[in-house]
């Protein structure tokens, strides 16, 4: 079964609706003037740069460290770590600032760099033990429109 956009949609009715030489003209100035001025297309930065992301075990602390570009944000709802069994850890998050959202309406969120230092005690025992890593999940948006979807990385015992 074939998905098409309102993109394809479209270049199609504008395609049937006139002669194919000016539907092949129109199709090629609208690529054209469009490559050019698609500037949501050319700010959107990797996820990995957008929010980069650090995270280690220290001693009986997991430390995690997001450093938030220019122009994004981080969904505080979006912050889940889960331990090497699965079970969600309780984190105490920094305060955040309030934001309507175009996609989830009222939110809070993070614009600037974030750092949670958190303890994990004597699960670090039994993680050690079982040799399985941290979840920590997160998601953020781009002020010019762009969310980036959920994302999932693993924090290694040292």
């Amino acid at each position: 079964m074939h998905r098409y956009s309102p993109f394809k949609i479209g270049l199609l009715v504008l395609c049937l609706s006139q002669t194919p030489i000016a539907a092949a003209e129109s199709a090629f100035d609208f690529f054209q003037s469009s490559g050019m001025q698609n500037d949501l297309a050319n700010s959107i930065l990797p996820v990995d740069t957008a929010f980069e992301f650090l995270g280690f075990v220290q001693g009986e602390r997991l430390q995690l460290f997001w450093r938030v570009e220019p122009g994004h944000y981080l969904y505080r709802s979006r912050l889940k770590i889960a331990g090497p069994s699965g079970e969600l850890l309780a984190v105490q998050l920094p305060q955040a600032e309030p934001y309507h959202d175009e996609y989830f309406g009222e939110v809070l969120i993070y614009r600037e760099d974030l750092a949670l230092d958190i303890p994990i005690g004597s699960d670090r025992t039994k993680a050690e033990a079982e040799s399985k890593p941290f979840l920590v999940e997160y998601q953020g948006c781009a002020e010019a429109g762009y969310c980036y979807p959920p994302q999932k990385r693993w924090v290694e015992l040292d």
